[in-house]
């Protein structure tokens, strides 16, 4: 499929890791952004058991309901030193339990989402770097199947991030309009939060770049007007080694709405195009 010579440069790309500025599995975003030449490519599992899904769905409406969403794709591209464009993608797996008919499973396509990260202000000792997110959603999943709410969404979303000792913290809070798919009039205008910590690398091994970073978070939705209120405790760990991010994390919900229990795993493949453009002139006579 590819030329010899694309093959070798597609391999120095996959092989020029770094930090995963991704904090999977956290929802919590960093509010700095990929420096200029770099993106990330995520590629994950996410099962929920419990989880009232999708949005505005009753929660008499099934008895017992597990999602299981698989593959789940994602991708984060610099646009200069201070903007990041973001997409993320996926394919569902719902099972219910009705009283009137049984156990019933569905799988196909899930939204798809697409956001803008803005960094305003770098971090700097006296004060938290400071940025911007907004995006939306887009209906590709069918309502019919019960995998989407055929609505649009939007969102935005105010960044903090600041490192206090061992550990780096993020703060976000925002926005989120949220199309109703039901009967009753106006959508949901819900506040979205999140705060997450990362640790420093831990157990590093020297000059191998292999190490491992614990990270946590309270995240969710408020003041939901139709019962779309969410709220979940997370943790989980980052493995990085000089090709790939290994991700795993576990969730508890804290609120009837929420998950009983949640779990995911993935990985994150940090690329350097601007490494690789320079290397391929260095070697053009």
């Amino acid at each position: 499929m590819f030329p010899i010579a694309r093959t070798g440069a597609l391999f120095a790309l996959l092989a020029s890791s770094s930090y995963a500025a991704a904090l999977c599995p956290l929802t919590a975003e960093d509010a700095q952004t990929l420096p200029t030449g770099h993106a990330e490519i995520v590629l994950g599992a996410t099962y929920f058991d419990g989880l009232h899904f999708p949005l505005f769905t009753p929660a008499e409406s099934a008895t017992g309901a597990s999602l299981l969403a698989i593959p789940q794709f994602g991708a984060r591209v610099a646009a200069g030193n201070w903007a990041e464009i973001q997409a993320t993608y996926e394919l569902l797996r719902l099972e219910e339990t009705f009283p009137e008919s049984g156990r019933v499973s569905r799988y196909g396509s899930g939204d798809a989402r697409l956001s803008t990260k803005v960094t305003v202000l770098r971090e700097q000792p006296a004060w938290p770097a400071l940025g911007l997110r907004f995006g939306t959603k887009l209906p590709n999943a069918n309502r019919q199947s019960h995998l989407g709410t055929d609505e649009i969404d939007f969102g935005g979303e105010v960044l903090a991030s600041k490192h206090i000792g061992p550990v780096a913290a993020h703060a976000n809070l925002g926005l989120l309009l949220l199309g109703n798919p039901g009967p009753s009039r106006g959508q949901d205008d819900v506040f979205l939060y999140a705060l997450g910590v990362a640790s420093q690398p831990l157990l590093a091994s020297g000059d191998q770049g292999i190490f491992i970073r614990w990270l946590g978070e309270f995240a969710g939705l408020a003041g939901s007007r139709f019962d779309n209120d969410r709220h979940v405790a997370r943790t989980g760990f980052q493995l990085h080694t000089a090709m790939v991010t290994v991700f795993a994390g576990a969730s508890i919900g804290l609120v009837s709405a929420s998950e009983d229990v949640g779990a995911t795993l993935g990985f994150v493949w940090s690329l350097d195009f601007g490494s690789a453009a320079r290397d391929g002139a260095r070697r053009d006579p």
